[in-house]
């Protein structure tokens, strides 16, 4: 019986190393662990560049800041270079792909496999997601947004951020009708569609690279948490080698 529950507990083990390891992954920040040569973008070099070429970077003190909602439903659609310094941060559970992610994956039986468009942010083992945020303005109203996933820690923690340059972007019809219960309980208007700061360029040029660092972060911590756990546990039971 001791052998049998000591089994158990180690397969209890490898799964919370699994968990361990797929959530540390998929939510470390790695653009901005790798593009530390990020230089913040002032309102006038904004105006020498397209707006996708500055997305996602550091925003400049004189950046228009979205303080309000009448501010933010006075911002031109996927023109107006924007920030947004929030207060809160409420997670909808509801992700879009990723616009540098394929529509379709290879499947193991041969031909292709198309991803969905819109899925539970828990499911997104490998990144392939960008879930959608309710962020709160510094009038207390919310907006919806799509940022980085270390900057929604640093706001859940407590602290004080500016986002990196975003744009207001149409929202996706199927993924609102997934949050419009949460949507209209805290006063969003879908209609004014999503701030969106994400670095699409960069993600899309380092697809590669990323996927192969989360695997190996996953790997990594996967053996290290369950080989702390199965050490305890054997230290418990009294297990020899």
């Amino acid at each position: 019986m001791k052998a049998f529950f000591v089994k158990v507990l180690e397969f209890v083990a490898v799964i919370i190393g699994l968990i361990a390891g797929g959530f540390l992954s998929k939510n470390i920040g790695l653009e901005s662990i790798l593009n530390k040569e990020k230089k913040t973008v002032t309102l006038a070099i904004t105006e020498e560049h397209l707006i996708d070429d500055i997305i996602g970077m550091p925003a400049g003190n004189d950046i228009p800041r979205i303080e309000n909602s009448q501010t933010w439903t006075d911002t031109w659609w996927d023109v107006s270079c924007v920030t947004v310094e929030p207060t809160k941060i409420i997670s909808t559970g509801i992700a879009v792909r990723h616009p540098w992610v394929p529509a379709y994956r290879r499947s193991r039986r041969g031909g292709n496999r198309k991803r969905a468009d819109v899925t539970y942010a828990v499911f997104d083992a490998f990144d392939e997601y960008s879930e959608y945020y309710l962020l709160q303005l510094p009038d207390k109203s919310y907006i919806l947004a799509q940022i980085p996933v270390d900057y929604v820690w640093k706001i859940k923690l407590g602290q004080k951020v500016t986002l990196p340059i975003g744009k207001k972007h149409a929202a996706n019809s199927q993924a609102v009708n997934r949050i419009r219960d949460l949507c209209e309980k805290y006063n969003v208007d879908t209609e004014e569609g999503v701030f969106y700061c994400i670095n699409d360029q960069w993600n899309e040029e380092h697809r590669i690279l990323s996927q192969f660092i989360r695997l190996g972060i996953a790997f990594i911590t996967m053996l290290v948490v369950g080989t702390i756990i199965i050490t305890i546990v054997h230290k418990m039971f009294r297990v020899k080698d």
